[in-house]
């Protein structure tokens, strides 16, 4: 089947009239039939689109497609010149610091207009973490549904409880006694 999906994915981008450099299509789970498409192509503006939106417009057709030819149901991620991994690393970067915030401060924090996925992840990437005392959890029903984040361990000193030392500058004064 991963040599099928490989010829339909080729032919779907190219008549797309994408510049393919290459097609890699991996097997994640044959039994769920969760595929991993990963294409390279000069033309990853037009297929990403903005914020990802063409992306997951195009992930979904190609999915339909794909079972619609293979008459099986199937679970396509489609990555394009790695850009979800990048997105992945500069989220999970983003969640490094709002979770130092937490311990610092001691706040519970609120993390609002993620997606039900990014949401997922972020309780994933934190339960992974295994931090003592820290826990997130989500709030509220639809697009108001937010998640939280809480840290009950001892509080972690910033930056700014350490004292900086101050040293007086003298002012700058020429030959003739006046200051330049």
């Amino acid at each position: 089947m991963q040599e099928q999906i490989t010829e339909i994915a080729r032919n779907f981008f190219t008549l797309m009239g994408l510049n393919l450099e290459d097609v890699i299509v991996e097997c994640q789970d044959e039994k769920k039939g969760i595929y991993l498409v990963q294409v390279k192509t000069s033309d990853s503006k037009m297929l990403i689109g903005v914020h990802g939106q063409t992306l997951e417009m195009t992930k979904h057709l190609l999915t339909r497609i794909l079972e619609k030819t293979l008459e099986t149901s199937l679970l396509i991620h489609l990555e394009v010149n790695d850009y979800l991994q990048a997105k992945d690393e500069k989220f999970y970067r983003y969640l490094d610091g709002r979770i130092a915030y937490a311990m610092r401060s001691g706040e519970e924090i609120s993390l609002p207009n993620l997606t039900s996925y990014d949401r997922k992840k972020a309780h994933g990437y934190i339960s992974d973490k295994k931090i003592e005392g820290f826990k997130s959890f989500s709030v509220g029903e639809g697009k108001d549904r937010e998640l939280h984040l809480s840290y009950t361990g001892p509080r972690i000193e910033t930056r700014s409880s350490v004292s900086v030392t101050t040293r007086k500058v003298a002012p700058l004064i020429d030959d003739d006694g006046i200051g330049i």
